[in-house]
């Protein structure tokens, strides 16, 4: 239902246009708060989710949780993000800046698959709607991995969230 709503809400804003800044242009005035965003994510992980604005065009994202549906999962992640806008909305409210970056994922089970540990790069890709009036956005991307560490194998993980900015 989430999942649902939260596609709806992307498809809207994919129809209608905001002013696209060039590049180097200064795009402040996109949210309120600070650069520092706190929240919540579902999916793979689900749990705890930040980010952090470098500029206008680029951010560090980390997230800690656990994959839904494995008992005693445990994951952290880190990514270097740029932002492109090349969606125009055509609403001064809100814009929706698409991303893509790359970063590692540190898993490791407890109880399932006792004592193993993965660790990867992965490919982020994804779409965040920033609320002018409202220091929060909510975001949804996806993250082909590929595993080299304990056994060699790949997944593609997928988030949804949203954070609060200080």
């Amino acid at each position: 239902m989430h999942a649902l709503l939260m596609m709806l809400m992307l498809d809207a804003a994919a129809q209608s246009a905001v002013p696209t800044p060039k590049w180097g242009q200064p795009v402040k005035n996109e949210r309120q708060g600070g650069p520092l965003g706190l929240g919540v994510a579902l999916g793979a992980p689900s749990g705890l989710a930040a980010k952090v604005w470098l500029g206008d065009w680029m951010a560090t994202q980390f997230s800690v949780g656990g994959d839904l549906g494995w008992l005693g999962d445990l994951s952290v992640t880190g990514d270097y993000l740029f932002h492109f806008r090349p969606l125009n909305t055509n609403n001064s409210e809100y814009s929706v800046p698409l991303y893509a970056g790359a970063g590692v994922n540190l898993s490791t089970n407890t109880i399932v698959l006792q004592d193993s540990i993965w660790f990867g790069f992965r490919a982020v890709f994804g779409a965040t709607v920033l609320v002018r009036a409202l220091p929060v956005d909510l975001y949804i991307e996806t993250a082909p991995t590929i595993y080299v560490l304990d056994e060699p194998t790949w997944a593609v993980d997928g988030q949804m969230g949203v954070r609060y900015y200080f």
